[in-house]
């Protein structure tokens, strides 16, 4: 039975020429980039090598790129390092209801142990905020807002350019969550203008365990991890280096092939929709905006239970036996039943989230993925 791997939001496989770059740091050059000898030196030359590489590509000077464990870290990063600089000084922050777990947890955590409050903007059928409701809930208190570039679920890509005309307007700092952005559609922070910007290194066929954190000048951030004084005595702890020339490779590989790897991301979303569509009609519901405000490589469909006989509990298992790997929403409660929060809050109810699946091409996919897909989501449901 040949495997489908339709889950690359969630992590993508390793790119053979990623691990060929890592090899020689996990084998014969294994430095530490603090140490003042030659295998300390040639490991600080690839640690600001890839730093000068990372900056490069989305537009940020290589003093503003700080190396982390991943995506997780770098919103926890960013989102206690700039609270902890203003607390005792201002208390507000703004959200919204479909951020990644690591963002809302975060700020769950800042609101019930040291005071903050909290507002969550809500959002349309796809996912987008609504900027007057933006203006609206900033107060003389408010001092951040963390939108995210791109929905790991649903795709939308939202107007973070437009929330920083209203934030910098009032001295308030931006972050935004752009793990699912980077590699999947233009990205680039000057253009942004964001105070802080998240990566992570297995969304771009990279390691995983490697991430970095954008911080721009002059912005009010706590240190994050004490007891080293690595990456400006921002982040304490030995840098993960062969991780990080992992991470170098994959923005290197994304320079010259992002255009192909969207093209065929694009290709493939207008295949599957189109055949949903004829194989299933109005069995079938797009939540994933089908324009240029969406990620082309994620589509999230939903099934309604209403004109089916389908299991919902059990469509990402009989799937998953079939051997086609897809997801029931953010990987990170994947493993639990629960229905996705993000299609919660959109306006579904428990039974059309749970009948629902997100489908996320990458580089590696083919036409013929599509194909088996439909064919098997075909015998599943009838």
């Amino acid at each position: 039975m040949k495997e489908i791997y339709l889950d690359n939001a969630a992590t993508t496989p390793l790119d053979e020429r990623v691990l060929e770059a890592m090899l020689p740091y996990l084998k014969s050059k294994h430095g530490n980039a603090s140490s003042v000898h030659k295998f300390g030196r040639e490991a600080k030359v690839l640690l600001e090598d890839a730093r000068d590489t990372v900056a490069e590509f989305i537009g940020a000077k290589p003093a503003e790129v700080y190396f982390t464990s991943g995506g997780t870290e770098s919103n926890n990063f960013a989102l206690k390092g700039i609270a902890f600089a203003n607390l005792g000084r201002k208390n507000h922050v703004i959200s919204d209801t479909i951020e990644h777990s690591a963002v809302i947890d975060t700020l769950e955590y800042l609101k019930s142990r040291f005071g903050f409050n909290v507002t969550y903007l809500e959002v349309n059928k796809f996912g987008e905020i609504n900027l007057e409701e933006l203006k609206n809930s900033i107060t003389d208190e408010t001092f951040l807002v963390s939108v995210m570039h791109s929905n790991n679920e649903l795709g939308i890509i939202n107007d973070v350019a437009g929330i920083s005309g209203i934030t910098g307007n009032k001295s308030i700092l931006l972050h935004t969550d752009s793990v699912q952005s980077v590699g999947k559609t233009h990205f680039n922070v000057n253009e942004l203008n964001c105070n802080t910007a998240t990566l992570s290194a297995h969304k771009i066929y990279g390691p995983k365990g490697i991430g970095a954190l954008y911080i721009r000048r002059d912005t009010p951030i706590d240190k994050f991890i004490h007891g080293g004084k690595q990456e400006r005595d921002r982040r304490g702890g030995t840098e993960n280096i062969a991780a990080i020339a992992g991470f170098k490779k994959a923005i290197e590989i994304l320079k010259t092939d992002m255009a192909t790897d969207i093209e065929k991301y694009k290709l493939l979303k207008q295949k599957l929709i189109l055949q949903l569509r004829e194989n299933f009609g109005e069995k079938t519901i797009i939540n994933s905006a089908d324009g240029i405000n969406s990620l082309h490589n994620i589509v999230n469909i939903s099934f309604d239970p209403a004109k089916t006989d389908l299991d919902p509990d059990t469509l990402l298992i009989k799937l998953d036996l079939k051997g086609i790997a897809v997801s029931s929403g953010s990987a990170c409660t994947s493993g639990s039943i629960q229905p996705s929060r993000v299609l919660k809050a959109i306006g579904y109810d428990d039974s059309m989230a749970k009948a629902s699946l997100r489908i996320s091409f990458g580089r590696f996919n083919e036409e013929s993925d599509v194909d088996s897909l439909v064919i098997t989501l075909k015998e599943i449901i009838s």
